[in-house]
Formats: C-alpha cells, sequence, structure tokens
C-alpha cells in the first residue's frame, strides 16, 4: 500500500502546526490513520510535543531542515509505516526552509515512488503578518535576503494557503491574493482558517485528491549565498524549564506576561520576535501561547490555577541568539519575581542555522 505524503510548509509563525492538526483531526474522523512529523534546527519542540498531546504517532526531525537530513526523515518515515501503519503523513519542515522541491519532494519521487505518493506541496500564508508587510514594506516586500526566501517559499507551492483569514478585514484578502499571485500565477490559492475551521473541508480534499506534479521549478532562482544570510539573520531559542511557587499561580496570565516581557526587551534591542510558542503544563492539564506580531493567542484547555508548571519555549526573533538567551532568562526571572514564583531546570539553546546542504538536490522536469 502506497502512503501519501503531504509537505505543509510556510514562514515561520504561519499556523503551519494548528492547520496539521486540524488536518489530522479530520482525516482520523473519516477512518484514516493519520502520523506527522515535525522538524526543527534544534531540540525541546513546542511542536511535537503539542501533535503528540492531541493523540497523533508523531516524529521529530532535529539538527537541521529535512533537505539537510534527509536520511534521517526518510528513517523516522519508515518507523513511523512500520509503527502507526498510517494512510496519510503529514510532514512540517522547518519555517525557514526552501528549496523542498529539489531536495524533498524529487528525492521522493525518484527513490520512493514504490512506497509513496505525493499530495500537492502546500504553503501556508500568514494572511495578518503579509497584510501589515505589504502596508508598511516591511521583511517581505523589501530586497532582503529574508524576502527573498519568503518569494522562493510562496514560488514552491503547488497550493498557496491564505490562513488566519477570520483576523483580517474581507476587503484587504483580495490584495494578499494579487500579491501572491504574482509570485507565483500557477498555484491554486486558497483562503483558510485553521483557527476556525473556514474551507479545510476544501484543503484537505484537494490534498487527498489532488497529486503533485513535477514542473519547472526556481532551482535556478535559489542562492545558497542569500538563504544562508536569510537563515542567520534569525536567532533561534529552544527552551525547558519549570515555575514554582507557594501560592496557585494563573497560568495564562503568567504566560502572556511572560511572552510580551521577552518581546518587550527584544524591541528594546532593535530585534524583532518572528515567532514565539511556549506550552505550558500541569499534571491536570496542558495549553499553548503563540506571539506573532505583538500579539499573544492561547489555545487548548488552560489549566487551573497551579504551583507547579512545566514550560516549553521556542522563539524566533531578528536578533543575536545569546541576546535573545539572555533576554529570556532576564525576562523569565523578573516575571516569576512579580508573581513571588521562582524558576529551576533551566535547559536552553540559542544559535543561528548554519549553511544550508541538502543531501539531494534533484531538478523536476
Amino acid at each position: 500500500m502506497k502512503r501519501r505524503i503531504a509537505g505543509i510548509g510556510g514562514f515561520l509563525g504561519s499556523g503551519k502546526t494548528t492547520l496539521i492538526i486540524e488536518l489530522g483531526k479530520k482525516l482520523a474522523s473519516e477512518g484514516k490513520k493519520v502520523a506527522i512529523i515535525t522538524n526543527d534546527q534544534g531540540e525541546n519542540l513546542v511542536d511535537t510535543n503539542l501533535v503528540r498531546d492531541y493523540g497523533f504517532a508523531v516524529t521529530e526531525v532535529v539538527g537541521g531542515c529535512f533537505c539537510c537530513r534527509f536520511p534521517d526523515f526518510i528513517t523516522h518515515i519508515h518507523e513511523m509505516v512500520h509503527e502507526a501503519n498510517p494512510d496519510v503523513i503529514l510532514a512540517e519542515p522547518v519555517g525557514s526552509c526552501t528549496d523542498l522541491l529539489a531536495t524533498v519532494y524529487a528525492p521522493l519521487r525518484k527513490y520512493y515512488e514504490g512506497e509513496f505518493n505525493l499530495a500537492p506541496f502546500t504553503v501556508l500564508i500568514d494572511a495578518s503578518s503579509l497584510l501589515l508587510d505589504l502596508e508598511e514594506k516591511r521583511v517581505f516586500t523589501s530586497n532582503t535576503p529574508t524576502g527573498d526566501l519568503y518569494s522562493w517559499q510562496v514560488k514552491e507551492g503547488d497550493i498557496l494557503a491564505i490562513n488566519k483569514t477570520d483576523l483580517v478585514p474581507k476587503k484587504e484578502v483580495p490584495k494578499i491574493e494579487s500579491f501572491l499571485k504574482e509570485i507565483n500565477p500557477t498555484a491554486d490559492i486558497i483562503q483558510i482558517s485553521a483557527k476556525t475551521g473556514h474551507n479545510l473541508d476544501r484543503l484537505l480534499k484537494m490534498l487527498i485528491e489532488g497529486e503533485h506534479k513535477p514542473r519547472s521549478t526556481i532551482t535556478e532562482e535559489i542562492d545558497y549565498n542569500t538563504y544562508a544570510l536569510a537563515e542567520a539573520e534569525l536567532g533561534w531559542f529552544n527552551g525547558v524549564f519549570r515555575i514554582n511557587s507557594d501560592k496557585p499561580l494563573k497560568i495564562d496570565d503568567l504566560m502572556k506576561e511572560l511572552l510580551t516581557e521577552i518581546n518587550r526587551r527584544v524591541e528594546k534591542s532593535k530585534g524583532v520576535i518572528v515567532h514565539a510558542k511556549t506550552r505550558f503544563s500541569t499534571k491536570e492539564g496542558w495549553a499553548k501561547a503563540s506571539l506573532v506580531i505583538s500579539d499573544v493567542d492561547i489555545t487548548g484547555e488552560v489549566p487551573p490555577p497551579s504551583k507547579d508548571i512545566d514550560v516549553i519555549l521556542n522563539i524566533r526573533a531578528a536578533i543575536d541568539p545569546v541576546a535573545l538567551s539572555n533576554i529570556v532568562k532576564n525576562s523569565l526571572g523578573a516575571v516569576t519575581s512579580r508573581h513571588n514564583a521562582r524558576y529551576a531546570d533551566w535547559v536552553a539553546t540559542s544559535f543561528r542555522p548554519g549553511y544550508p546542504k541538502p543531501y539531494y538536490r534533484l531538478v523536476h522536469t
């Protein structure tokens, strides 16, 4: 039996994990077995733990993107096939990764055609972030390495899914579509909201019934030196820690305050948080808090007040990674002090991604 692999890419903070979880729920409700593979440059991933929280078979490729860690990618997929016997595998590459058609889809098609068929490659677009960038002529519309990276991601999509349409005025969505069509005129464009469920049934049908068709890619356009610069513009922070207090803490307020404090200090240091997300849990449950632009959003059922909270925190920001790690630690100290709490069991890494070196790079024809 051939398994279907659906790659769902998109820039940091576009909502890939939320979308994959919601698509997984819909597939499960239709009687299909689902497995999910996540990806990051570092370890201690919020996304992997969230996917596991929802009961899906999940594995992760860390230490580099799917393209640079392709042997790990295919090994993990084979392990999931053996252990979970999925009908559909949903794959979420790193949000700063591109050239996936040539480095992941093409090798899968060439060397593993008897095992897998490929759904259309989907690129998720954050409507709210892109609209803000179009209005203020910021990252994606400027001639910068990150702007180039974003354009390359958009050009790769068989499907461009405009997410978070519930957060922008309807009259502004055609502006986003027009911008995307200029970059990728052949892609199918669909408006969705992973959070509200808008158009997810339609997108799922496109992924299950459609086929990825090899086509001329942007291989010749992608400059790996520029690609490397774009990834190196961001500092990455992955950390885990525990918050303790003598009195129960209102967890959602605490997490919002922590992310807001980190964002304030990053901005004060002339940096920009591209995406920050945290999974916080107690013995009674878990939830997630995300910061994109400057707003904090809570998803999941927040546990009741507790004296002990376990936290996983991932941040991607345009700032020196050592400075970012110091900001996180100082913010955590300030916030816990204000609540007469303490933090402990701190384990964290901060870094800039290295030069991308794909294991395979095959040109579609």
